[in-house]
C-alpha cells in the first residue's frame, strides 16, 4: 500500500512522544509532591531544619528528597504524589487496594542509607513515606512511618526526643557536608529543586537481537576453541617444534657455510697469485735467452 512504511514510522514516532508525555508528567507530578512537602517542612519551629533534593550515598543517579533533623532524630522523607487512595491496612500500604511493598522497601533503603553515614546517631534514623494529597493516611509499615502532608509535621514534633541542641546542629552539619546538600537548604527559605530525569539509552529491538546474539556466540566460539586444542594438541605442539627447531639449525649452519665460502675462497686468490708469479718467472727467463741466442748470431 502506498505510504505505508510513511505511516509506520509516523506511528512508532507518535507512541514514542505518548509514552516521553507520560514520562514527562509523572515527574512533574513527583516534583509537586516534593514541593507540597518542602513547604509544610518550612513552618517547623526552631531547632528543626531540612535539607531538599539531596544525593543518594554511593548511588550516582539517585536522590533522597528531604532529610529532617531535630530533637526527635533524623527523619528520612520520600515524598510520593500517587493517584487514588492509599491506605495501611494489617501493616502494608496499599494503592487502590494493591498492595505498594517496593515503595516501602525504597523508603527504607534510603533510611539505612543515611544511617551508615550518620555517625553515632544511626539508631535514631527514621524512614518516612509523606504523600501529597492524602489526608487520612497516617500509621506504620514496617519500621517505615506513613503519614501525609497535611499531618507530617504533627507526627515529627510528637516523637520522644532523643537529641539535643548540640547533637542535632552537628548531625546536621556532617550530612549537609557529606550529601552535598544545597546551600540555603533551611527551613525557613528551603526550595527543593526537581529531579533530574535519568537518561536511559533507548535500545532497539535490532541492538538487543545482536547484543543476545553476542553473548551466544562468543561462549560457542570458545568451546570449539578448546575442543580443538584437546583433539590437535599434541600434532600442533609437535609441529611448532619442527618449525623452531628448523630454524634454529639454518641459523646454526650458516656462520658454518660463510666460514667455508670465505676459506675457498683464500685458497682460490693464493693459487692464482701462485700462477701469476710463476707465469712471470717463465716471461722473465724467456726474455733473457732471447737477448743470448740473438748475441751470438750478431758475433
Amino acid at each position: 500500500m502506498a505510504g505505508e512504511s510513511a505511516h509506520e514510522v509516523a506511528r512508532r514516532a507518535r507512541e514514542k512522544a505518548e509514552r516521553l508525555q507520560r514520562r514527562a508528567e509523572l515527574f512533574e507530578r513527583g516534583a509537586e509532591g516534593e514541593q507540597a512537602t518542602a513547604d509544610v517542612l518550612a513552618v517547623l519551629p526552631a531547632g528543626w531544619t531540612a535539607l531538599h533534593d539531596v544525593r543518594w550515598p554511593n548511588r550516582r543517579l539517585a536522590n533522597i528528597d528531604h532529610i529532617v533533623v531535630g530533637p526527635g532524630g533524623v527523619f528520612v522523607i520520600d515524598s510520593k504524589n500517587w493517584s487514588g487512595h492509599v491506605s495501611i491496612e494489617d501493616g502494608r500500604l496499599r494503592q487502590n487496594g494493591r498492595f505498594r511493598d517496593k515503595a516501602v522497601a525504597g523508603c527504607a533503603d534510603a533510611g539505612l542509607a543515611i544511617a551508615e553515614i550518620a555517625g553515632t546517631h544511626a539508631d535514631k534514623v527514621f524512614p518516612v513515606l509523606c504523600f501529597a494529597g492524602q489526608s487520612d493516611v497516617a500509621g506504620w509499615c514496617r519500621d517505615v512511618m506513613v503519614c501525609s502532608t497535611d499531618n507530617v509535621t504533627h507526627m515529627l514534633l510528637t516523637r520522644p526526643p532523643v537529641l539535643d541542641a548540640a547533637e542535632v546542629a552537628d548531625t546536621r552539619l556532617r550530612l549537609a557536608t557529606q550529601l552535598q546538600a544545597p546551600a540555603g537548604s533551611v527551613p525557613s527559605t528551603g526550595r527543593t529543586l526537581r529531579p533530574r530525569a535519568v537518561k536511559n539509552p533507548v535500545r532497539t529491538p535490532r541492538g538487543r537481537a545482536r547484543k543476545r546474539a553476542r553473548s551466544i556466540v562468543r561462549p560457542i566460539v570458545g568451546l570449539c576453541l578448546l575442543l580443538v586444542l584437546a583433539t590437535n594438541g599434541p600434532q600442533f605442539a609437535s609441529a611448532v617444534g619442527k618449525v623452531v627447531s628448523d630454524y634454529m639449525t639454518s641459523n646454526l649452519v650458516q656462520p658454518d657455510a660463510c666460514a667455508d665460502q670465505s676459506t675457498h675462497a683464500r685458497s682460490n686468490a693464493k693459487s692464482a697469485e701462485e700462477a701469476g708469479s710463476s707465469g712471470r718467472e717463465r716471461s722473465r727467463q724467456k726474455g733473457t735467452g732471447g737477448v743470448a741466442a740473438r748475441g751470438t748470431e750478431i758475433c
